[in-house]
Formats: C-alpha cells, structure tokens, sequence
C-alpha cells in the first residue's frame, strides 16, 4: 500500500511528463564515459586474443637486403652466392670489396614450443574474461550512483513539498493571528512574530528548491549527460514493504559480485603463468624456410637463386637458475591472489551485512517517523483549535508547529533512507542490475 507522505500532495512543476528511474538507468548504461572505456577495453583485450592465436600460426616475410665489404668471409660468401667465386685467382685474405642484393621469402612455423603459445591464448582468454567481469562491476556501480541520484531527486522534491506545506500553515497563522488581534484578544507582537516566522519558512523553501535543482543536476550527471537542461522525474517517494534473509543474501553477494568472479579468472590465471615457468623446462622446436634470389649489381636481378628448410630444436640447459625463480614466483603469486580473494569474500559479507543492519534500522526508523507524524498533527490541531479560543498563546502555536515541520522532514528522510537502503542490500549482493526496477514499485 502506497503511502502519502503527507496528507496534501503539492505539484512542483505541473502534471508533465518526467523521467522514470528504468530511463535514468538505460542512458547511464548507454552514456556513461566510464563504462563506454570499459567496453573499449573488452576489445582492446579481444583484439590481444587474436593476436595471442596468431602466434600460432606460421610467420612468413618477405625481405630484401644489401651489404658492401671487404671483409674477407663476408666477400667471399657474396661472390659464392652469385656464383662468381674464382677458387684459383682470389686471395683469400685480401679478396677486395664485393657487394650483393639478396631477395627472398622466409617462412618459420612453431612446431612445439613447450605449450607457451597454447598456455597465451588461454591467459587471452581469461583477460577477456576478466575485462567483462570488470564491466559488469561499473554497472553494478553506475546503477547504484543512478539509483541514488534520482531518490535524491525525490527526497529532495519532497522537502520541497514539506516546505510549502510549512509556508502555507505559516500563512494561516499568520492570518489567525491578525484574526485574534483585530477582535481584541491578542497583541500586536503576536502578529509580528507570526510575520517572522513566516518569512522563515519562506528562506526554507527557497533553500528546499535550490537543493532539488541541484539533485536534478547531479541526476543528470549520473546519467551521463551534461548538467544543463530542463529535467523532470516521475515517480513519488512511497513506502514498499521489503523483507529479506541475511544468510540468504550473502550467498547470493558470493555467487554474484563481478568482483570475486574476476578474482577466480586471476587465480585462473596465476596457475596458467605456472604452467608458462614449467614450459621453460621443455625443449622447444620449430620449422624453417628460405627461398632467395641474389645478385651483385641492382637489387632485384636474378643471378642466382637457393633455397633452405629446416627444424631447429633448443633446451635451456642452465640460466643462472632464472627459470626455477621464476616458477617460484608463480607459486606465490597463486598464494597472493588466493589470499586476495579470501580477503573480498570477508568484505563482502560484511558489506551486505552492514547493508542489512541498515535496512532494519531505516525500516524501524520510517514506522517511529510514521507514528511522530500523526501525533505532531494531532498536536498542532489542538493547539490550533487552543489558539483561536485564546487559550494558548503565540508562542506554543508557533512551537508546535515548528515540531510538525520537523516530523514531516523525519518522515521524509526516514523514508528517502528507507529506499536507499534497499537498493544499498541489491547493490552488495549484486544484484542490483536484475532488481533496480522494483525499487520503483
């Protein structure tokens, strides 16, 4: 059952049509420069997947390449590659200047390299992954910020309406108290006082509405737009009942929060970066290929052509034992991630655990608020009725009606951190991306 949070509702800005908090959200998540980045950064990492397989796959070059020397080796092998080494007229340690242009096409294709570039495309993978589960926690936020930008709108709307209802019950005393004094049964200071009072309650509304253009802004900034315009809401700050279950809640925060599941594709990954160390123990082998063409006076002649396959094959043997310190490291670094994750765990059930002391604390706070209200009412129609009859004085309807207007505030704010804090129990258990619409209902 809806209810009013006051008897009277006051409109602030007519009957037009406003925004409602599903549309605030949708042009978060299409707007919002944060999450815009994030996905940017998913295919940033989808692109370094690709690149990862690629590695796979055989790399092929063509390249052309010219030298000039006199360096007795190095001439000696230009001459034998255009086939004009003279075996009986050259003197090998003094040969003299040759020069050679060398064309070709060279393949070389991993045959096995210990599991490395298979071991790559799987820590791709996971980044991809992670780079997700990253985005899913900006929503998870964004969301969140949107969700409370726009109640703030609402409570501030609604101090906006408990302001005007304190002005207009001002005025009224103001009137009563010029009623009393013209039939003789009041003072002239009680009229004045009334005056006083009144433009008090004026100052406030003016802060009270300064305050919802500001929420609207800042609305409007959460929704990743520009704080200029026109904004209107729609919706009303009203009570829902909620109830949940703490244990429950935390299960759900563990199986949901975009967090630890990032911290389980890290573990993932720490394991994968072990199994990267070990391969550095493995032989590691690989194809080859060369086919050129040679000549000794323009690039790109044909003097002379060859080609080359071949397998090459390597063990490191020894390194100074890097290998062995670097599989260590690995080892750690799952130890630290592991510790990481139990650490967010512990974090996040406290987080919905706070979140649901909050709850019940907010939920108690709207009934005591609720029960405040009735009974300022009550009060000040009595003192009112007291007033008139020339039984109470100016000051105790003044004061009485000052404890009204702060019931109506109380009520309000009970109710604004009443809402705020189921959206706050969604948000830790992360699930307020699925449940945000019901915060409106």
């Amino acid at each position: 059952m809806k209810l009013k949070l006051i008897a009277l509702s006051f409109l602030l800005v007519g009957n037009a049509y406003g925004i409602t908090l599903e549309d605030a959200v949708r042009s978060a998540l299409e707007k919002n420069n944060l999450l815009k980045a994030k996905k940017e950064e998913i295919q940033e990492r989808l692109y370094q997947l690709k690149s990862a397989k690629a590695r796979l796959l055989p790399k092929v070059e063509l390249y052309t390449q010219y030298n000039k020397t006199t360096d007795p080796p190095y001439a000696i092998m230009n001459r034998m590659e255009v086939k004009k080494l003279d075996m009986f007229n050259t003197n090998f340690n003094d040969p003299g200047k040759s020069q050679l242009f060398k064309t070709g096409l060279r393949v070389q294709a991993p045959i096995w390299m210990g599991g490395k570039l298979r071991i790559a495309v799987d820590l791709s993978k996971k980044e991809v992954k992670a780079a997700k589960e990253q985005l899913r926690k900006s929503e998870n936020d964004v969301i969140y910020s949107v969700v409370k930008a726009y109640y703030n709108v609402l409570t501030a709307r609604a101090f906006v309406e408990t302001a005007q209802l304190a002005v207009r019950d001002a005025e009224k005393h103001l009137k009563d108290a010029e009623t009393v004094y013209k039939a003789g049964m009041g003072i002239k200071s009680d009229v004045l006082r009334a005056k006083v009072y009144l433009e008090q309650m004026e100052e406030n509304l003016v802060k009270a509405q300064s305050n919802y253009q500001v929420a609207l802004k800042a609305l409007k900034v959460a929704m990743g737009e520009f704080p200029k315009g026109e904004l209107q809401v729609d919706g009303e700050l009203t009570y829902r009942e909620f109830n949940f279950n703490l244990d429950q809640l935390i299960k759900e925060a563990l199986k949901n929060r975009a967090e630890l599941k990032e911290l389980k594709v890290r573990l993932s990954q720490a394991k994968d970066m072990e199994k990267m160390a070990k391969a550095d123990f493995l032989p590691q082998i690989g194809a080859f290929g060369d086919l050129f063409m040679a000549d000794d006076t323009a690039p790109w002649n044909k003097e002379n052509s060859s080609w080359m396959v071949g397998v090459s094959a390597s063990l490191n043997l020894f390194n100074g034992g890097e290998k062995f310190y670097r599989l260590r490291e690995t080892k750690i670094a799952q130890l630290k991630v592991k510790e990481y994750k139990e650490r967010a765990e512990k974090g996040i059930a406290f987080e919905v655990s706070r979140a649901y002391y909050n709850f019940l604390s907010a939920k108690k706070r709207v009934d005591l608020a609720r029960a405040a209200l009735k009974a300022a009412e009550e009060s000040l129609r009595i003192v009112e009725k007291r007033y008139r009859n020339g039984v109470a004085n100016i000051t105790e309807l003044l004061d009485t009606q000052t404890a009204l207007n702060r019931a109506r505030s109380s009520f309000v704010a009970a109710l604004s951190a009443y809402r705020l804090a189921v959206a706050e129990i969604y948000y830790a258990a992360g699930l307020l991306p699925k449940n945000y619409s019901q915060l409106v209902k």
